[in-house]
Formats: structure tokens, C-alpha cells, sequence
């Protein structure tokens, strides 16, 4: 089997785990916390462009579906920091300048995409440059932890594996979207860091499952 066909058949499986983390997160989103029903967003999102980027390859052959990467890499930023805003403190400073951060890293992504890598290469700085930001997000979730009682619960529990995922995928796959134009020039070097960027967002997807699961179906408290 080619790095291709590998790369194809493993790419199958965090599809599979989106699909069902959507389906779950539709059937029960009434029963989700304000920071689960965005995540969900975020799934149903994530579900529309890897459709859409494998509609492209399949239906035009040989064409570049790398602008929906571009598309992909706002929507990530905009729907994980509303994620995030609704789990920080409200203390955070971030917070307070949420909206003009927002605004910021959206318009550099779009000035990326104009003026240094348009929309038919990988948008390796944007990408990268969102990675970081998603990690730190992550990292200050977990120090405000031992502070944050309403994480002790079910849920929390939920959303302490979810962050752990965003963690484990994004530090796992940031040097692979940084250096990825560079990858680009050896094949062999391409497709096993893809493959493991595939297994890395697998593994992503499959804790956020569990986390979706656990809520979606934990048992009810007996009262006596």
C-alpha cells in the first residue's frame, strides 16, 4: 500500500469519529453547557470542510482544495476562541479585549491569504500563528483548574478531556503546518508527517467523542 492509499485509509477514521461526535452533539444539544453547544459549532464546521475538501479531490481530479484550508483556519480561530471565552475566567484579560482580539488575527489571516501565501498554497504562517494561540487557550484553561469548582463535576470532567485534545492535537501537529511548504519539496517526508498529522487528529477527535459521550449519556442521579 502507497503513503497515498495509507494516508487516505487513515484520514478515515477521525471522519468517522467527527460524524458521530455531530450526530451525538444534534440528538443532545439541548442537554449541553454553553461551551459544548459552541464546541458542536466548531464539529459541524470542521464537518462541512473535510466534506467539502474531499468532494473537491474526488469530484475534480487533480484539483487544489487547499483554499478551504485558508477557510477553515478562520472559522477554527473565531468558533475555538468563542470555546475558550466561555470557559475562562472573567477576569482574564483576554476576555476584556476579546472582540479587538478577534478582529486582529482574523485580519492577519486575511492579510496572509492576500498578500504572502494566496489561497492555492498552505497558509503554513496563519495556521501556525492559530496554533499557537489555541495551545495557549488550552494551557491557561488547565492553570485556572484548581480554582474553577463547577470542573469537578461530570461535564467538567468532560471538558478537562476535550482541552487535553486541543492540546495534545495542536502542540502534536504544529511544527507539521509550520514547515509544511517546506515538506512539500520531499515526498517521502510529506506523507508519513500527514499520516501522523491524520493519527494525531484522530486521537483528537476520538477524546472529544468520549468528553461529548459522557455528558450526552451520563446516568441520572437517584433521588430518595
Amino acid at each position: 500500500m502507497s503513503d497515498h492509499q495509507w494516508l487516505m485509509l487513515v484520514s478515515a477514521f477521525p471522519l468517522l469519529c467527527l460524524v458521530v461526535s455531530c450526530v451525538v452533539w444534534f440528538l443532545k444539544q439541548a442537554t449541553f453547557s454553553r461551551p459544548l453547544q459552541i464546541l458542536g459549532y466548531f464539529l459541524l464546521f470542521n464537518l462541512f470542510i473535510e466534506l467539502s475538501a474531499r468532494a473537491v479531490v474526488w469530484g475534480f481530479k487533480g484539483a487544489n482544495n487547499l483554499p478551504l484550508l485558508h477557510v477553515y483556519t478562520v472559522g477554527e480561530f473565531l468558533l475555538l476562541s468563542f470555546f475558550y471565552r466561555s470557559l475562562l475566567p472573567t477576569h482574564f484579560i483576554f476576555r476584556k479585549y476579546f472582540v479587538a482580539f478577534l478582529v486582529m488575527v482574523s485580519l492577519l489571516i486575511l492579510l496572509n491569504t492576500a498578500f504572502l501565501q494566496h489561497i492555492y498554497i498552505f497558509n503554513s504562517y496563519a495556521k501556525t500563528l492559530v496554533q499557537v494561540i489555541l495551545i495557549i487557550y488550552a494551557i491557561l484553561f488547565f492553570f485556572q483548574l484548581p480554582e474553577a469548582s463547577g470542573f469537578k463535576t461530570q461535564e467538567g470532567w468532560s471538558l478537562r478531556l476535550i482541552n487535553s485534545a486541543v492540546l495534545i492535537y495542536y502542540c502534536g501537529s504544529l511544527f507539521i503546518f509550520m514547515f509544511s511548504n517546506i515538506f512539500i519539496r520531499d515526498s517521502l517526508i510529506y506523507s508519513s508527517f500527514w499520516i501522523f498529522n491524520a493519527l494525531l487528529n484522530f486521537l483528537f477527535h476520538v477524546l472529544v467523542l468520549i468528553g461529548l459521550w459522557r455528558v450526552a449519556f451520563r446516568r441520572p442521579k437517584l433521588s430518595f
